[in-house]
């Protein structure tokens, strides 16, 4: 009869399932009604793959401290001030995410911190004032006759509220809307800076390509930001249980990396903003398929090998790297890079046939060729091979970093390196296997892909670290002293015959 007992205990927890989900959310529903506003990079939508999903550091934070906890979450977008009434009327279980004020405590019970704020002033660096706390910046700022853009209803501490309500300072605050507006202002030249969260500020000024403006060293205000539980449909216990799950993430260091995978790529995208990424990244091109033309004009390769030596390493690497992360190969989202790479091979072709064309034949180009020749001969093609793939390795090196923290790949000590490695010189290996180099230098002692690991890690080190609390102008010259350092190292070992040592 063992069989009869385990169908009655299975109909009994499809009754006790049943009656559960009846009962109201108080009596600890499992599944919680989440409201969002869109405050990239905290809450915001995301594509992945063909859909869109909602995520960001609050989002992604709270859906794990949840399921550590044993709840699940819903999430669904609403304006803020909606959200907040209705979690007073008992429509929705949890408002991401709130400051912890009187008021809100009428209709609502607060979690543990999920994060803290970070607003900041941020002004053009040449306006940006000495100062040492938010009372003396804001003072500044009016002294030197700024007029600085505040979203209204947003929680900014009492010094500032102090600020706003003293009558001498009516002209140094222009309320707005939201911060597209105080942005449309800014560019339009009716305001200087305007009051932000600093991750918020950075995201929206990446996303408009405005360069130039950053957030002052002094924060305006700082305070805990919560989850806000309606009391109307969670009980007490039920908040208990999710800060439980919370503690949890943030013992393991999770909070840290879910913070980390959504700040890092926001402070690169100011770091490189306006051209300088795809510069950096046409040039690793551009200078990976120069070296083909060299290899090509040296060994005799006809247009279909020079294509082959030029695609191998300035797009190969990328698209081994992007199928090992599970991303579409960006070629085939940007085709323009192709369409450089072949650019480039025509080049180097038309100019290597009029130098044959010119050569002896010209009197009034026989100065400007045999300059040419000269230095040709001089820069044997070995070394102008290295030349331009040590440009090509250094400009890969921090493009293959910045995708690894775009993507999250924790830790991203191991990562970021392993990714640069793979992008820099994968490639060339390929290159060389198709010329049937037996003797294949990268991986025998050039100190070529060791060159690319060397000055990644370190990179990688500081982003983890440090990358957070820096200013984009800070991160930019990172970057831009890890690129002179690969070139340099790469190009001592090549003028000095130095070898990497052997296993």
């Amino acid at each position: 009869m063992r069989w009869y007992r385990l169908i009655l205990l299975a109909l009994g927890a499809l009754w006790s399932s049943t009656l559960s989900d009846a009962a109201p959310a108080q009596a600890g529903s499992e599944v919680l009604r989440v409201a969002w506003s869109l405050q990239e990079p905290y809450q915001f939508l995301g594509s992945f793959g063909d859909h869109q999903e909602v995520t960001g550091i609050d989002v992604v934070t709270f859906r794990e401290a949840a399921s550590a906890a044993g709840l699940t979450a819903v999430f669904r977008q609403l304006p803020w001030k909606q959200a907040l009434q209705a979690a007073a009327e008992g429509e929705i279980d949890v408002v991401l995410a709130a400051f912890d004020t009187p008021e809100r405590r009428a209709f609502g019970r607060f979690s543990a911190p999920l994060r803290y704020s970070d607003e900041r002033l941020f002004l053009p660096a040449a306006d940006l004032p000495p100062a040492s706390d938010p009372t003396a910046l804001l003072e500044a700022v009016r002294d030197a006759g700024l007029r600085i853009a505040v979203v209204a209803g947003y929680e900014l501490g009492e010094d500032f509220e102090a600020f706003r309500d003293d009558p001498a300072n009516a002209g140094t605050l222009v309320r707005v809307r939201s911060l597209d507006d105080a942005l449309d202002l800014l560019e339009s030249g009716r305001v200087q800076g305007f009051v932000m969260d600093r991750l918020v500020g950075h995201q929206a000024l990446a996303d408009r390509r405005m360069a130039g403006v950053e957030s002052h060293p002094v924060a305006i205000y700082e305070a805990p930001i919560a989850a806000l539980f309606s009391r109307e449909t969670m009980a007490a216990e039920t908040v208990v249980r999710f800060d439980s799950g919370l503690a949890a993430l943030q013992a393991e260091g999770r909070s840290d990396a879910i913070q980390r995978r959504f700040v890092l790529p926001v402070m690169i995208d100011m770091a490189l903003i306006g051209p300088w990424f795809e510069i950096i990244l046409v040039v690793g091109m551009v200078a990976f398929s120069i070296s083909a033309v060299v290899i090509a004009r040296t060994g005799g390769y006809g247009l279909f090998g020079v294509v082959v030596l030029a695609c191998l390493p300035a797009l190969g690497g990328g698209v081994v790297r992007d199928l090992l992360i599970l991303r579409e190969p960006y070629i085939f989202a940007y085709p323009l890079y192709v369409y450089i790479v072949l650019a480039t091979l025509v080049a180097g072709y038309l100019v290597n046939r009029l130098l044959d064309l010119l050569r002896g034949r010209s009197l009034l180009f026989f100065d400007m060729v045999n300059l040419l020749l000269l230095a040709r001969r001089r820069l044997r093609p070995q070394l102008l091979m290295e030349i331009f793939d040590a440009a090509g390795i250094a400009a890969f090196t921090v493009v293959a970093v910045t995708i690894a923290v775009e993507f999250g790949r924790d830790p991203l000590w191991l990562w970021g390196p392993v990714l640069a490695a793979l992008t820099a010189t994968g490639g060339a290996i390929l290159r060389d296997m198709i010329r049937g180099d037996t003797g294949n230098a990268i991986l025998r002692g050039a100190f070529y892909g060791e060159t690319v690991v060397l000055w990644s890690l370190p990179l990688c080190l500081y982003l983890k670290y440090f990358g957070r609390a820096s200013e984009p102008s800070t991160i930019f010259w990172v970057l831009m002293a890890t690129m002179a350092g690969i070139f340099a190292t790469r190009m001592a070992f090549v003028g000095f015959g130095w070898r990497a040592p052997r296993y």
